[in-house]
């Protein structure tokens, strides 16, 4: 069965902010009103996976926040396969606060978007927050947002820029979103750098011929085995992303390798919560494991 390593969900869409809300819509297949991140409709979507994690957001310099409180709502639908990743923003005074009352709640890791959120992983701040992180053994999924909508440096959305997180807290698990587009090779390189760094697909599954691209590399690098799927639910659906994935080497030219179609399978079927070293859904038996 598979997971899906990203979605979001919100009932509130003003809950996005008006930049956030307005690149979302544009990146949407249809009109903003079609894209539905509703709690049930997640829960509907997630129906034939496993399990699957939900993320919470927080950018305060764009006006983002889908709250801890929100995301447990969101995880309530389905906790057989929903959990929860709480959104904190490394600059607000408050995130000890809603770090330990996100805990409480039965979270299982942290999102961050530090382009959206206008923090440079090596800032002061965000380093005592992922210190934190590795002393809970809570893993922290670095969000692909901020590289389509101006809040801080886009360089701030570089894979690069977590080799010091990475080196300074080696027992931290984190997850480079969406392959790390649009530096790839950079996310791959920190693959092959550090063991406890992850990614997943989720940017990448609207253009297949550059999944396939990406996923050779990965399995050329020998780091195929720390990529996860991801379809960023409501952008794009669960089943679509694992199809989308499964078929990837269609886009592989006459002369070129073929990604074995066992390690697409793993790829679509690993265990995020596992992978990431936390604890899965609730009353899901054999889903993820504890740090």
């Amino acid at each position: 069965m598979a997971f899906d390593a990203l979605t979001y969900a919100w009932n509130h869409p003003h809950r996005l902010g008006p930049a956030l809300a307005g690149r979302f819509a544009a990146d949407s297949a249809g009109p903003w009103a079609r894209l539905d991140g509703s709690f049930d409709q997640l829960a509907e979507a997630v129906r034939p996976f496993t399990a699957a994690i939900v993320c919470g957001l927080r950018a305060d310099a764009m006006g983002v926040h889908v709250t801890p409180q929100e995301v447990n709502d969101a995880v309530s639908r389905d906790p057989i396969r929903l959990g929860g990743f709480v959104g904190l923003d490394p600059m607000s005074p408050t995130w000890r606060e809603e770090l330990h009352a996100a805990v409480v709640m039965g979270m299982r890791g942290v999102c961050v978007a530090p382009a959206a959120q206008g923090v440079h992983p090596t800032h002061t701040h965000a380093m005592e927050l992922w210190s934190e992180c590795e002393k809970r053994a809570l893993p922290v999924l670095a969000a692909p947002l901020g590289t389509k909508v101006g809040a801080g440096p886009l360089e701030f959305a570089r894979p690069l820029a977590w080799d010091e997180p990475a080196r300074v807290f080696p027992k931290l698990r984190l997850l480079l979103g969406g392959l790390g587009w649009p530096w790839v090779d950079e996310c791959l390189a920190m693959l092959s750098r550090h063991p406890n760094l992850f990614t997943e697909t989720s940017t990448l599954i609207p253009t297949p011929w550059r999944l396939y691209g990406a996923l050779r590399d990965a399995w050329a690098l020998g780091v195929l085995d720390r990529v996860l799927l991801g379809s960023a639910f409501p952008f794009a659906e669960p089943v679509e992303a694992a199809e989308t994935t499964l078929r990837v080497n269609t886009y592989a030219p006459v002369q070129g390798p073929r990604i074995p179609t066992k390690d697409l399978r793993a790829l679509v079927d690993r265990d995020c919560f596992a992978a990431l070293g936390t604890a899965g859904p609730r009353l899901s038996a054999g889903v993820g494991v504890a740090a």
